[in-house]
């Protein structure tokens, strides 16, 4: 469901509400926002420096909506500086219309001032001068040398000088509601020498804490959350195979007990990192298929492995290293920024799943059909967890008698994993 739909839905715009970014609007949104008297912040910096997208400006201001100009918070906007924003928002719209007489610096100056009042609903208070509204003055200096030459035969040139040219530091006295804040640039209101020293203490607290949390993949995983410390391992096996047919007849006959089945589409990026661990996180958008093709769930998940294995049994059984999983409650993006892989390679893949009982033992059988990068024919996977060695020897057994009964042969065993099976076919 588009989003101003569902916020209007949960009764939201029927308060004074404020949509802050609004990258994303299509028209009808638009038209439901002016209904319904909503205002808007446009945050052009914190939209481009996060990659969110461009706020259609130019046309929420055509149908009538109040828009205002804001930074956003220092997460995304290094600097605060609102001439800044103004500049932005008017370059920003010439740019994304190729219209440069798109928001002029006149109406740039108003959404900072006036037209942002209103779009916080308190233009009753503040956003203009005016007799019976807060003294709320900003007196900007414009006789330094960027801001020179001044022109005086269009009055408006002043709006395209304070917007195109002026900056935060021109700024020289401000005055909030009758109350000096700043003279002569002097801030009258705030320790600047307690508040540095306060600061640059917390920064050092940061990167105390950020050392030890980034010293490892694993830490780093750790510290956004969700994910067990406890190691836990896999016996696993995987076979290539020219058709699916051999595996299909048996997990149909009934020698087999099958519990459950499922159909699943997964699509999974691999990080890659060069580290001591040759740590490899994968990043899993799993859609679970109902009746049809239809996508009846899709869920999200890390994990963490290594490039190593345990231990190899017979038949090319593989035990596996120090897997850590989380839940992937982020974006993949985020992700990317995150962790700063080395490399990075996506894996897709058509999935049927088996959870069978053999030997009064729980294993999965996983049926694949690798389409990206498309490798020729399906590959088999037996799986099974385990927490001891002598458990997974016992399981190694097992899995040696399901390959029996599948009809495997020895040439068609594989001992690479599907990421490794990508980088040869790339």
């Amino acid at each position: 469901m588009p989003i101003i739909p569902w916020v209007k839905k949960q009764g939201v715009l029927e308060a004074k509400t404020t949509a802050v970014h609004c990258v994303h609007l299509d028209e009808g949104e638009m038209h439901t926002l002016l209904h319904h008297g909503t205002g808007v912040a446009h945050n052009p910096t914190s939209n481009l420096k996060l990659a969110s997208g461009i706020a259609p400006v130019a046309r929420m201001l055509a149908l009538g909506l109040n828009v205002g100009i804001g930074t956003d918070g220092p997460a995304s906007n290094n600097d605060l500086d609102m001439f800044e924003e103004m500049r932005l928002a008017a370059l920003l719209a010439k740019g994304a219309t190729s219209d440069p007489t798109a928001l002029p610096a006149r109406q740039a100056l108003a959404m900072a001032t006036c037209m942002g009042a209103r779009a916080l609903h308190i233009a009753h208070l503040t956003g203009s001068l005016e007799v019976g509204k807060r003294a709320d003055i900003a007196v900007v200096q414009l006789e330094d040398l960027h801001l020179t030459p001044r022109f005086h035969r269009d009055p408006d040139s002043v709006y395209s000088l304070l917007v195109y040219a002026a900056k935060g530091h021109d700024v020289r006295h401000v005055l909030c509601d009758g109350r000096w804040l700043m003279r002569d640039r002097v801030l009258l209101t705030v320790d600047t020498e307690a508040m540095r020293a306060q600061a640059m203490e917390i920064a050092r607290k940061i990167d105390a804490f950020l050392s030890v949390r980034e010293e490892s993949i694993l830490s780093k995983l750790v510290a956004i959350g969700g994910v067990a410390r406890e190691k836990t391992f896999e016996v696993q096996v995987k076979v290539h195979l020219a058709d699916d047919a051999g595996v299909l007849a048996v997990l149909t006959g009934g020698e087999i007990p099958v519990v459950k089945q499922s159909r699943r589409r997964q699509y999974d990026t691999y990080f890659l990192f060069d580290d001591p661990e040759h740590s490899r996180l994968r990043y899993r958008e799993e859609e679970i298929l109902g009746e049809g093709d239809e996508v009846a769930d899709v869920r999200y998940r890390l994990t963490l492995t290594g490039d190593t294995k345990e231990r190899e049994f017979p038949h090319s059984v593989l035990l596996s290293r120090s897997r850590f999983d989380a839940p992937a409650t982020r974006s993949l993006r985020f992700y990317r920024e995150y962790f700063k892989p080395v490399a990075e390679w996506e894996v897709h893949k058509e999935r049927r799943r088996y959870h069978i009982r053999y030997g009064g033992t729980d294993f999965a059988v996983n049926l694949d059909r690798v389409t990206r990068p498309e490798l020729p024919g399906y590959f088999l996977e037996l799986k099974s967890r385990t927490w001891s060695a002598q458990d997974a020897e016992r399981k190694a057994v097992l899995i040696g008698e399901l390959l029996e009964l599948f009809g495997v042969q020895e040439q068609e065993l594989v001992r690479r994993e599907y990421l490794d099976l990508a980088r040869e076919a790339g």
